[in-house]
């Protein structure tokens, strides 16, 4: 008895729960096997239901796990989860054979076969592969897969254009066209974007109830954040002076309704129709910010990474831009626009 307790700890079974599964085996015994050893029978039953239930793990599709996939993530940020459906929608849409593939039959190069197929530039089919290794982690976490074949295929040599900075002119232009009268709903959310660093979707799901004037903190909770971690940005002297006028009731969002139409038609009022990048507003923030405070680690923090890497490599282009620039970067409501 003694012994039988020892080699049941760490399990949730007891021992006369064990004795039910043995009785339960025994009693399905066939006349024609009567004289079958009860030990060996019992062992063959439960090797045998261990097998097909392996096997049944191994060969589920990958739709069905995508599914499941999909469903685990429901606490990642709206943007962190539309990136993995879009990514696995399309991989699906583009090679409709893989919905059937089960786990058993993947290989590397059918991986391979399906991320050239599905995602044209290297920057895309890396992206891809990143989805697909998070994927088949998921799916090995599951004992549907034993090894993930993504760690055979080579990431694809990519690179990143450098995105200047606005100069002080542009910036300077793009503010005075804020503030004419169609435009003046749109002002809040550029001056977060422009001095605060902010993403476009991240301002976009702000409420003025996120920005503490008095404590001079705007806080990006986590289901407003991209990454999905909550993060607070110090509330510059001149991001201040740009609010404090614009305040609204703490209910109210920051942006108005329709706001990707009014943000493009702002712009393309100030002079950059067909011509404005991506995410500028945001690096334009993070290359003035280090050439004025010189504070990688602050910088690092109100950005909200989760390291240097990306800041030195990617966002930092301080190219142009002068000690008296950044000076007038912080500074613009001393300036008469």
């Amino acid at each position: 008895m003694t012994s039988a307790i020892k080699l049941l700890e760490g399990t949730n079974i007891s021992i006369l729960d064990a004795i039910r599964l043995i009785r339960n085996i025994l009693d399905l015994k066939q006349n024609n096997i009567k004289d079958y050893n009860d030990f060996r029978l019992c062992k063959n039953v439960i090797d045998l239901g261990l097998k097909a239930y392996q096997e049944q793990n191994v060969n589920k599709t990958l739709i069905k796990a995508f599914e499941m996939y999909v469903s685990s993530k429901s606490a990642l940020s709206k943007d962190s989860l539309n990136d993995i459906k879009y990514l696995g929608g399309r991989l699906f849409r583009i090679c409709p054979e893989m919905k059937m593939v089960k786990f058993s039959n993947l290989t590397a190069s059918r991986c391979e076969d399906w991320l050239k197929k599905s995602f044209d530039s290297p920057v895309q089919f890396n992206k891809g592969r990143t989805f697909l290794s998070g994927f088949f982690t998921f799916a090995i976490k599951h004992n549907w897969l034993k090894k993930n074949p993504i760690t055979s295929i080579e990431v694809q040599p990519t690179k990143e254009n450098e995105i200047r900075a606005l100069s002080i002119t542009e910036i300077s232009q793009l503010l005075k066209t804020s503030k004419q009268p169609k435009h003046k709903a749109c002002q809040a959310g550029l001056g977060i974007m422009l001095w605060a660093g902010v993403r476009p979707n991240e301002v976009l799901r702000l409420k003025w109830s996120d920005i503490d004037l008095d404590e001079k903190i705007i806080t990006i909770r986590s289901r407003n954040s991209k990454t999905g971690g909550a993060r607070h940005i110090e509330i510059s002297t001149v991001l201040r002076k740009w609010l404090y006028r614009l305040r609204k009731k703490p209910s109210e969002k920051i942006c108005p309704a329709n706001w990707v139409r009014r943000w493009k038609a702002l712009r393309d009022d100030a002079g950059f129709k067909k011509k404005w990048v991506n995410d500028v507003l945001r690096h334009t923030f993070a290359s003035y910010h280090l050439k004025h405070l010189k504070n990688l680690i602050l910088l690092q923090s109100e950005m909200g990474h989760r390291d240097l890497h990306l800041l030195r490599t990617r966002y930092v282009n301080m190219q142009g831009i002068t000690k008296d620039d950044a000076w007038t970067f912080f500074n613009f409501y001393k300036a008469r626009l």
